[in-house]
């Protein structure tokens, strides 16, 4: 187990509020999409989330231990609300000037910044530890994640472009079609 400070705290509070609010925002953002095949789109990445919790627990427990990863995720459920993932990323697309665009390219933005955020938190976690096997775990992570990032940006691109959506992959980021 890695030395627990109040950054891994910290983090692993974080990670906990993306994690039970980000099925919630991605239902959310299918309620912002006009398009049917955006709907659709937004609703796989909702369904997809509850694999990565677990991922997250294995982490988080080998990181700062079983005991005290299940007192902060019990913590987080009790408070955890949608409203405060979605909150915070309405605003950061407001902060870049992005408020006044279509619902379509505005959802998508806010799961970009999701998705960036949690890239994020994982690669700064990942200089908190000496575990391999943590490390190993976020690094699998991580390209989970920038995996969905990608399928989004080209989600972003191809309404940007072309105005069409692609309800399915068409491809994967790890090549295993």
């Amino acid at each position: 187990m890695t030395h627990i400070d109040d950054k891994i705290i910290e983090l692993a509070r974080t990670a906990l509020s993306y994690e039970y609010g980000e099925e919630h925002f991605y239902r959310h953002a299918a309620e912002m999409t006009q398009n049917p095949g955006g709907k659709a789109m937004f609703l796989r990445l909702a369904e997809e989330e509850s694999g990565y919790m677990e991922d997250m627990h294995k982490l988080f427990s080998a990181v700062i231990g079983n005991d005290l990863w299940q007192q902060l995720a019990a913590e987080e459920a009790a408070h955890a609300h949608p409203s405060k993932v979605i909150a915070e990323m309405e605003a950061a697309v407001v902060q870049r000037g992005h408020a006044a665009l279509a619902d379509d390219a505005q959802a998508l933005r806010m799961a970009l910044e999701l998705e960036r955020r949690i890239i994020h938190l994982l690669k700064e976690l990942s200089g908190h530890t000496q575990d391999s096997d943590a490390l190993k775990l976020i690094g699998k992570m991580i390209t989970e994640e920038c995996s969905q990032y990608d399928a989004l940006q080209a989600q972003m691109d191809s309404i940007q472009n072309v105005g069409l959506w692609l309800d399915t992959p068409e491809f994967r980021m790890d090549g295993r079609f």
